[in-house]
């Protein structure tokens, strides 16, 4: 016997629901000792910086909520959509 609640009956499936969207990196990103963050495309402080720490790099995976705070946030990531073709 299998118990079904609400929460477990939503439509979608319990691994979908608990899937956590993350986007790649396009290029590094970086922080400064005044606080503001910097991208660049290569591995190299941006322009005029004496210092800085690198918060991720090329091709890295971070959370949507990371990316928002780093102010990333050029799109949403979503789940890959069905071909519908046929």
């Amino acid at each position: 016997m299998t118990l079904v609640t609400r929460s477990s009956f939503s439509g979608k499936g319990e691994l979908q629901s608990k899937e956590k969207e993350s986007m790649q990196l396009k290029k590094y990103v970086w922080l400064d000792e005044a606080g503001k963050i910097g991208q660049t495309a290569e591995n190299n402080l941006p322009k005029g910086w004496r210092k800085g720490k690198l918060l991720g790099a090329k091709g890295q995976e971070v959370s949507d909520a990371q990316a928002k705070d780093w102010g990333l946030s050029g799109s949403k990531a979503k789940a890959p959509a069905e071909n519908k073709g046929k």
